[in-house]
């Protein structure tokens, strides 16, 4: 089983400290001795399997467009030394069948928690046309925004099952690709912490949706369109710092 190094033992000294301070420690030392089930969902394309792949390889190599999940795939990880199984979900629209599957079986056990990964449209696809993606070597605002309603399309599958507290502990939307459009970055959050894609969570609302950037690699759109510029090695660093920590605070307060 994987383990993920120094920024994992970083987050978990901060989350004790966290646990101390607000009085769930006794709870958080409960939650860490049991294996953790986090299912991992979110469109083709918008980086789950390289996002799980980052948890425990600080460059991890990049996925070919051509290779993508297309089966259920449960990942054992460890995080600060605690288990975790993280059920990776094909994304394509014609593997629907084989998602819902993978979310009714899981909802016979004990789910920790949702890590919904999505990109803010910047899904790279082998089923997308690039002519259609990309103009004057400029992505094309009306293909991102069609992504954007294929993220909160998904959501509609999973969030009348998932979408309470009495069936998942916890969710997080890992906003990944965060080099691309890290110059909107004031208008990402909003898409998601307030904006349509937040309204569009309608039931999961309840589980109060964490948002955190995120970048597993550096790499150009379709290896085409370049990258914002803005997003540097220590925002990367950061923002797996700040995941690791999320991840084990939310099994802690649960």
């Amino acid at each position: 089983m994987p383990e993920v190094g120094v920024s994992a033992a970083v987050a978990a000294i901060e989350l004790v400290q966290l646990a101390h301070k607000q009085g769930w420690f006794d709870r958080l030392i409960t939650a860490l001795r049991k294996k953790h089930r986090v299912l991992v969902l979110g469109p083709t394309g918008t980086g789950k399997t390289l996002f799980l792949k980052s948890l425990t390889e600080a460059v991890p190599e990049a996925i070919d467009l051509m290779s993508r999940t297309e089966f259920v795939d449960a990942k054992h990880i460890r995080i600060s030394k605690q288990p975790f199984v993280f059920i990776d979900t094909p994304g394509q629209t014609l593997h629907r069948s084989r998602r819902i599957q993978a979310i009714r079986e899981e909802m016979k056990n004990d789910i920790a928690g949702v890590i919904n990964v999505v990109s803010y449209g910047y899904h790279e696809s082998r089923a997308v046309n690039r002519k259609g993606a990309i103009a004057n070597g400029r992505v094309d605002k009306s293909f991102l925004e069609r992504q954007r309603q294929q993220e909160m399309r998904q959501l509609h599958e999973w969030t009348p099952l998932l979408g309470a507290k009495e069936t998942t502990g916890w969710l997080i939307t890992v906003v990944a690709k965060a080099d691309l459009w890290w110059g909107q970055r004031n208008q990402v959050r909003k898409h998601y912490e307030s904006g349509a894609y937040y309204e569009a969570l309608g039931p999961a609302k309840e589980l109060n949706p964490v948002v955190l950037e995120y970048c597993s690699v550096f790499q150009k759109f379709y290896g085409e369109v370049r990258m914002s510029g803005e997003f540097q090695d220590r925002d990367r660093d950061r923002a797996r710092a700040d995941i690791l920590r999320e991840i084990l605070a939310a099994i802690g307060r649960k």
